[in-house]
């Protein structure tokens, strides 16, 4: 049975700790720790915190209070330290206090989220005298100060004069050390440094503000001369590259260009040397680092300038391009290759895990930047750069390997506003010279992630090169080229068409295949050819359940148009009705979700009248293209991450130029009112009375007797 707390025994503790006899308050230090101690402690920190959350704002802390004890042990600890001018004081009263911080801090059913608020500020201050006077007691009060930054809420208390003194005290700690360490003739154990920069990083990252100037350029002076030392790769290497990065996440826009570029040159020597062998939160680290500094380079209006004064005249941009140009081509083995007859892993395709996403929103960036290039430089330099890199850019996508195709997707979904769109036509021209050998070398390889990545590129092209099919003029730079890009997706459809029965039993490849042929199809973009029979008769037609194959189902047979004489026509369409409605004939409880509730009767109908109705918001059949092969609805970044958060354009740190801005539209989102909207011809009765009365029997056979729950 646990001991029971009453006030007697509190009111026995403050009595000792508030004598005026050293002796007598060391006794009441180890009877507090008595109760700290065991299972004693759990009714005793219960007690505190009730009594703590029944203190209202304006009301002092009683004697029975967290703020109240911690005040005494404050007191007690400033008259050991008053004491000891002759000896080292005792560590115990550090340690108590420690415990008792702790203790207040993780009380979970008090039902007061901030149980030391009447006291921070003085324990701030408490703890910054402390550290700046006595080195003994730096271990046990560093764990102290890391436990109230934990909660940003008691940061706001702090002086900014105590703040900028504790964030100098541990840089001017952490940079002899680490340079200690690096020379191999240091004083100070490890685990001690690694404290010091673990402090250091709370600091950092629970600022109460700003940074003054004075604080801002002691930081940057910090970490250029850290850098100059750090070498090797290691748990205290990686803390300095998180803070550093916590840094410039918090302070970085306010620094001067010159400031983040001096930065870059001490650390660039680190991370590229370091690049290829960092384990993965090494690497996530690295990432996020050159994230940062690319934006904080001002490209718009200063690059040049950095540009000038970098001594090595390889800007980042272009270090960062090598750089990531060879990781993209030795990317391998984060994707499956699959036998004819193994399907098991098919769901595997294109799922990437989420640490491979800042990789490749990092390889967008620096693509976007590469060929955007600087508004400074000569017109001819400027152009002879975009155009090494757009076609460096074009000649990995004609290979056709998944690791570019990915990072084009980012590239397409984050900067399609910003990148000319003649630009994407030249990398769309590539990829459609090389598609028809990008499907042969899949089937041949049985290696179909390289395919599915391709096919993901060109959805995404297909929603940006969509507007340069408007004969609008002023809409183009040049007439030629909505001629070009028809052709170029008269290519895909007839590569896709023909290709498909090399790849339909790969469900998500041949999904992603439905939903760009569905798009091409549900636009009259095409002179579309008919579908060859021998496609029909694949097994993905017999037995229809993927929402993005009745996608291309409703688009398809609710064309203008007919598929052959009426003979073949009806026999074609009673083969793909019977498929569309083997999802009802099927034994298993009918799951239908909101994707196959709108689908199956728009495919039923386009198939049985040529007309497709469909309820939806405003812009026809694209918003139900994109699905994955579970019927979810997402964007090829989204599905991409199985059950992560789809991308929210994280790497957006600093953007906030004129031109970025330019394009925030609060009016943007999609407020169009759900109506119903239908496209097609009407078939002749011939064809319709019989396919009608097919599919009604089908309903009726199966669904009249079956038992719903709802």
């Amino acid at each position: 049975m646990m001991t029971t707390v009453t006030s007697r025994d509190i009111q026995e503790i403050v009595s000792k700790l508030s004598s005026d006899k050293a002796k007598i308050r060391e006794e009441g230090i180890k009877l507090l720790n008595t109760w700290l101690g065991g299972e004693r402690s759990i009714n005793f920190c219960k007690f505190l915190s009730r009594k703590t959350a029944k203190v209202k704002p304006d009301e002092i802390p009683g004697s029975e209070t967290w703020p109240f004890l911690i005040t005494l042990l404050i007191d007690c600890t400033n008259k050991e330290i008053s004491a000891s001018k002759r000896r080292l004081p005792k560590v115990m009263y550090a340690k108590t206090l420690r415990i008792v911080v702790q203790r207040a801090l993780d009380s979970k059913d008090s039902g007061d989220n901030l149980p030391l608020i009447a006291v921070v500020k003085p324990l701030f201050n408490h703890i910054w005298d402390v550290l700046k006077d006595v080195p003994s007691l730096h271990s046990e009060y560093s764990v102290i100060l890391r436990h109230i930054l934990a909660s940003r809420d008691y940061c706001f208390h702090m002086r900014k004069r105590t703040y900028s003194g504790l964030v100098h005290l541990y840089m001017d700690k952490v940079e002899p050390s680490v340079m200690e360490e690096d020379s191999c003739h240091s004083n100070h154990p490890k685990e001690e440094v690694f404290r010091y920069i673990l402090t250091l990083h709370s600091l950092i990252e629970n600022s109460p503000g700003d940074f003054p100037d004075h604080l801002r350029e002691k930081a940057v002076g910090f970490f250029i001369e850290i850098f100059k030392s750090v070498r090797e790769v290691g748990r205290i290497s990686r803390k300095l590259i998180e803070c550093l990065n916590t840094y410039l996440l918090k302070d970085g826009p306010n620094l001067g260009c010159h400031q983040s570029l001096d930065i870059h040159k001490s650390v660039m020597r680190f991370v590229f040397d370091n690049w290829h062998i960092a384990d993965r939160d090494l690497k996530e680290a690295f990432i996020l680092y050159m994230k940062l500094q690319l934006h904080l380079i001002r490209v718009n209006e200063n690059e040049d300038e950095q540009q000038d004064k970098d001594k090595d005249g390889i800007p980042l941009v272009e270090q960062l391009f090598e750089v990531l140009s060879k990781e993209l081509d030795q990317c391998s083995g984060l994707s499956f290759s699959v036998s004819r007859s193994d399907t098991s892993k098919d769901e595997k395709f294109g799922a990437l895990a989420s640490s491979h996403r800042s990789l490749l929103e990092l390889a967008a960036l620096v693509f976007y930047r590469v060929c955007v290039g600087v508004t400074k430089r000569p017109l001819a330099e400027k152009r002879a750069r975009r155009e090494n890199a757009a076609s460096y850019l074009k000649e990995q996508l004609t290979g056709g390997k998944w690791s570019w195709h990915a990072a084009f997707c980012h590239l397409c979904h984050s900067y399609r506003t910003r990148l000319p769109k003649d630009l994407f036509g030249y990398w769309f021209d590539g990829i459609c010279s090389s598609l028809d050998r990008i499907v042969s070398d899949a089937n041949v390889e049985h290696s179909y992630d390289g395919l599915l990545w391709t096919l993901r590129s060109l959805h995404h092209l297909f929603l940006l090169l969509l507007p340069l099919m408007s004969t609008e003029k002023g809409s183009l730079k040049s007439s030629s080229m909505p001629n070009k890009i028809s052709r170029g997706w008269q290519t895909v459809w007839s590569c896709l068409v023909h290709g498909f029965p090399k790849f339909s039993n790969i469900s998500s490849v041949a999904d992603a295949a439905f939903r760009l042929l569905g798009d091409l199809v549900s636009h009259d973009i095409l002179n579309m050819t008919e579908v060859p029979q021998d496609v029909w008769d694949l097994q993905c037609f017999r037995c229809i359940s993927s929402p993005s194959a009745l996608y291309f189902i409703s688009c398809y047979f609710s064309r203008r148009g007919s598929q052959g004489d009426l003979r073949d026509n009806l026999y074609l369409r009673q083969n793909i009705l019977r498929g569309v409605m083997s999802i009802i004939n099927t034994g298993e409880t009918l799951m239908l979700d909101e994707h196959v509730v709108t689908l199956l009767p728009a495919a039923m109908y386009a198939i049985c009248v040529g007309v497709s109705f469909f309820k939806g918001h405003r812009g026809g059949f694209t918003s139900y293209c994109n699905v994955d092969t579970a019927g979810k609805a997402a964007d090829y970044i989204g599905i991409i991450y199985g059950d992560q958060q789809t991308h929210e354009d994280s790497d957006e740190h600093f953007d906030c130029f004129v031109n970025v801005l330019a394009e925030i539209n609060i009016n943007a989102q999609d407020k169009g009112p759900l109506s119903w909207n239908s496209r097609g011809m009407r078939l002749p009765r011939q064809l319709r009375d019989p396919l009608l009365n097919e599919m009604e029997n089908c309903i009726l056979h199966n669904l009249v007797d079956r038992k719903t729950e709802k």
